[in-house]
C-alpha cells in the first residue's frame, strides 16, 4: 500500500488537504487522517497538489514516435513520453490513411495496450479518413475518403475503436454517425466545412463531439453578402456537444480560450494535445519533421506548421502545459483546469466509472504537481512511472 500524506487533493469543485491510500491498482481510502501500517510506503506531499491523472483523447504521437508506426514497442515509448507530463490514460490517434493501414496501426496500438505499464491505452481514435478535402489541414488529401464510395463497416468492426472524426456534410456522414453511436463509438465533427444547421442536424444523427474547435472547422463565415453561423457557433451554444480544445496558446489565443470556457464550462470542454510525433519531447526552433503520412512539418513559435507555413499542423504540447495555461492564463480554478483534463474526457469515452476522479474504488491514476503544474510524480494503476 502507498499512503499520500499532506496533499492538497484536487476534487470536483475544490481542493482539500487530505490523505489518500492506494492498494494495488485502486484508491482504497481518502480521509483527513489515515494511520500507517507496517507495510505502507509513505509519500509526503507537503506543498504539492494531488490530482487524477490526465486523459488525452486526441494525440498522434510523442517522444519521436507516431501512433501509426505499426510497432507496439514504439507506441509504448510514445505513451511513456506523455506519461512523464501527466498523461496516465491515452487514446492514440491515427491520421487519414487507407483502410488497411488504419487497421494495421490499430492492431499494433491494441498490442501495445496489452503490455504498456506506463499508461492506460483506452483504445483507438480514427481522425478520418472521412473528412472534407477543403478543410484537411495537415491531413494528406490522397487519403481522404468518402463513406459512400469506401464502405466504413470494416473500420467500425475494430473492437477497440472509441472515437472517429467525420465531416458531417459529406455524403453518407449522417448514416455513419448513426452507426458509430449504435456501437458506442464517439462521433466527432472533424475537418469540416459544415454550416450551423448541418452541425445542429448532426446531433440527431449520432454526433456528440467537436474535434479541436476553431481549428479545421467553420466559424461565422460569409455566404454572399450575409454572414452565417458555423460549427463553432453550434458547438458553443448547444450543450449536447462536447468540444476538444488545444489550449497551447498557439492554436487558440487567450481570448478565444476564455470564450470557450465561458460558454461550455469545464464539463463541456476537454483538453487535447493533438500532439504529433515530436510532442512531449525537446524540440528546437526550426526543427523539420516528416509525419508518418509523408507530410513535412516545421517547429516554429512553439507549434508545428506545415513546411510551407500555410497552416498549423498539430501541436508540440503536453497535457501539463494545457492545464497550466487554463489555470494560469485563462484563470480557471485549478479544479476546473484539472476537470478538463481528467473527468470530462473520461466521461466522453465512457470510463468515468473508474477514471478521472480521486475517489475511493477508482483506479490509482494519480499525479503530484506544484503550483505551476510542474509534474513531480506520476502513478499509473498504483505504480509509479
Amino acid at each position: 500500500m502507498i499512503l499520500f500524506k499532506n496533499a492538497q487533493v484536487v476534487l470536483e469543485s475544490r481542493t482539500e488537504r487530505l490523505c489518500v491510500l492506494t492498494d494495488g491498482e485502486k484508491i482504497l481510502k481518502i480521509d483527513k487522517k489515515i494511520s500507517e501500517s507496517g507495510n505502507t510506503e509513505v509519500v509526503d506531499c507537503e506543498g504539492l497538489f494531488l490530482s487524477p491523472g490526465f486523459i488525452d483523447l486526441h494525440v498522434h504521437g510523442g517522444g519521436g514516435v507516431s501512433a501509426m508506426c505499426c510497432d507496439s514497442e514504439k507506441i509504448v515509448k510514445m505513451c511513456r513520453a506523455h506519461a512523464l507530463h501527466g498523461t496516465t490514460s491515452i487514446l492514440p490517434t491515427t491520421l487519414a490513411a487507407p483502410t488497411e493501414q488504419l487497421l494495421k496501426s490499430a492492431k499494433h496500438i491494441k498490442k501495445a495496450a496489452e503490455c504498456c505499464d506506463c499508461s492506460n491505452i483506452l483504445g483507438v481514435h480514427f481522425e478520418g479518413p472521412y473528412l472534407s478535402p477543403n478543410m484537411r489541414g495537415a491531413q494528406s488529401i490522397d487519403n481522404i475518403l468518402s463513406p459512400v464510395k469506401n464502405d466504413p463497416t470494416y473500420l467500425l468492426e475494430f473492437p477497440d475503436l472509441k472515437m472517429m472524426g467525420v465531416a458531417p456534410e459529406i455524403d453518407g456522414a449522417f448514416e455513419l454517425g448513426e452507426k458509430l453511436k449504435e456501437k458506442g463509438i464517439v462521433a466527432s465533427v472533424a475537418h469540416t466545412t459544415a454550416d450551423y444547421d448541418t452541425a445542429i442536424a448532426a446531433l440527431d444523427h449520432g454526433f456528440s463531439d467537436v474535434t479541436h474547435i476553431y481549428n479545421a472547422c467553420t466559424s461565422c463565415f460569409k455566404r454572399g453578402i450575409f454572414r452565417e453561423a458555423g460549427v463553432v457557433e453550434a458547438a458553443l451554444t448547444d450543450d449536447r456537444y462536447t468540444v476538444q480544445v488545444i489550449a497551447d496558446l498557439r492554436h487558440l489565443p487567450l481570448g478565444v480560450l476564455k470564450l470557450i470556457y465561458k460558454c461550455k464550462g469545464a464539463d463541456g470542454m476537454y483538453l487535447i494535445t493533438d500532439g504529433l510525433e515530436f510532442s512531449a519531447s525537446n524540440l528546437k526552433e526550426g526543427d523539420i519533421c516528416v509525419q508518418e503520412n509523408g507530410v513535412e512539418v516545421i517547429y516554429e513559435d512553439g507549434v508545428m506548421k506545415l513546411a510551407d507555413r500555410s497552416c498549423l499542423a498539430g501541436s508540440a504540447a503536453s497535457m501539463d502545459i494545457l492545464v497550466r495555461n487554463m489555470y494560469k492564463s485563462v484563470g480557471a480554478p485549478l479544479w476546473d483546469a484539472v476537470t478538463m483534463a481528467s473527468s470530462t474526457p473520461a466521461r466522453t469515452v465512457g470510463v468515468a466509472d473508474r477514471k478521472g476522479y480521486i475517489k475511493e474504488g477508482y483506479d490509482a491514476d494519480i499525479l503530484l504537481f506544484d503550483g505551476d503544474i510542474n509534474i513531480k510524480r506520476v502513478m499509473v494503476m498504483g505504480r509509479f512511472v
